[in-house]
Formats: C-alpha cells, sequence, structure tokens
C-alpha cells in the first residue's frame, strides 16, 4: 500500500491549547496507491486529500466562540503540514514517473 505520513507542525501543535500537554504531534497518513500522480486529475485528488487531512488534524475548520477566524496556532500548523506533504508528494510523483 503507498501511503505517506505528514507531521502536523510539531512546534505550532504544542503551542496549541487545543493540544495541550500532547508531547508528540499528531501525524496522519494519506493514501495515493489507487490514483495515478503522473495525471493532473491523480495529483488534484491528492492535493485535495491533503488539504482535507491537514485541515482535520490542525482543527481548522474548529468552531471557536466569539470568531470566525482561525487560530493562529491551528494556521501555522495546517501551512507547516501542507510544505511537509508538498515535499513528499514531489518524491512520490517522482517515484511514480520512474516507475516505483
Amino acid at each position: 500500500m503507498k501511503s505517506f505520513a505528514f507531521a502536523a507542525a510539531a512546534i505550532g501543535l504544542v503551542a496549541s491549547p487545543a493540544f495541550a500537554g500532547v508531547e508528540k504531534a499528531p501525524t496522519t497518513s494519506v493514501s495515493y496507491a489507487d490514483l495515478n500522480l503522473e495525471s493532473v486529475e491523480g495529483q488534484k485528488a491528492l492535493d485535495a486529500r491533503i488539504d482535507s487531512a491537514a485541515r482535520k488534524i490542525c482543527q481548522v475548520d474548529r468552531v471557536r466562540t466569539g470568531t470566525r477566524l482561525i487560530s493562529a496556532e491551528s494556521r501555522s500548523c495546517y501551512d507547516k503540514a501542507r510544505a511537509s506533504a508538498k515535499k513528499q508528494v514531489a518524491t512520490a510523483v517522482a517515484d511514480q514517473q520512474l516507475g516505483g
């Protein structure tokens, strides 16, 4: 099964009140075994899966009392998670192009 894990921004999560007391930053895996990463459609589908996973693990969509704005911790976590995943996606795309 082809999948990769991306760390959800250890610095942002440790400082986040939502994850107070958590020693290790949460991680998740996003599967792409069913996708053709050589196609634009496959890459877009993987990007959507990564976006959804990053939003969930960083609690971007969590409703906060008194504001509709995303917390700074959640935004930082999300940005770092996406950056981490971007590097791994580049490797996965290269592997598929080489027949891996």
